[in-house]
């Protein structure tokens, strides 16, 4: 299992540890997508769960999943199953720098497009776009961290903008607005989030340089 992933200020060090993050990455990519749709299943039949078991998971019976909205969103979460299990096995030869930036927004785009057409932006998963900062911090990459972290608050905007002016499909699910205050903390924290997730990799950094002259030192 061989994977490639050149980064010009990531230490060599690290770069040797970093052959199979991919797919480690990968199955967390997996994992996340699995529980999102059993959840959306879990809530698409809550009108069958009764009264009271819906209110104790917090579902509304009066507010079912419309037909579309439930096949768009199957179709999504099927789709970007598909681009991670062609990841996994790529990752078996050889990731570039670029398709690992593609691969990354690509999570972007599909997280943008499952909430545009369930929760919009006062769902819970909203938090999935932090998840996918931290995951980009996996791959010890600093260029691939601003990336995402400029791409996730673009893709909250956008979501913003779909709740805000809705078409198409959008109207059938009509998404719920948040407040002005709520916007700006959340752009804030993922942009926080990114700046943190930035730290962190820069003490790897220095961590290794470390360790890598107390190793020239004892050579000597």
């Amino acid at each position: 299992m061989k994977m490639s992933v050149k980064t010009d200020d990531q230490p060599a060090v690290l770069r040797g540890g970093s052959l199979d993050t991919e797919q480690r990455v990968n199955v967390i990519r997996i994992a996340a997508i699995a529980l999102f749709y059993l959840v959306h299943l879990w809530h698409v039949s809550a009108p069958r769960l009764g009264e009271t078991a819906a209110s104790i998971i917090g579902f509304d019976i009066n507010q079912p999943v419309s037909s579309n909205v439930h096949i768009v969103v199957t179709i999504l979460c099927l789709g970007w199953l598909m681009q991670a299990f062609a990841i996994h096995f790529l990752a078996e030869r050889e990731l570039s720098e670029r398709a690992i930036l593609l691969t990354c927004m690509a999570d972007l785009v599909w997280l943008t497009s499952i909430l545009c057409c369930s929760t919009g932006p006062v769902g819970p998963l909203v938090a999935g776009y932090f998840l996918i900062i931290m995951l980009s911090a996996l791959r010890l990459d600093l260029r691939l961290i601003r990336a995402t972290t400029i791409g996730a608050v673009g893709g909250y905007l956008v979501l913003l903008g779909a709740a805000r002016w809705p078409m198409g499909l959008l109207k059938e699910v009509n998404l719920s607005t948040v407040p002005r205050y709520h916007q700006l903390m959340t752009v804030l924290a993922l942009i926080f989030a990114g700046v943190i997730m930035d730290r962190l990799v820069r003490k790897a950094y220095d961590a290794s340089d470390d360790r890598l002259r107390d190793n020239r030192k004892d050579q000597l």
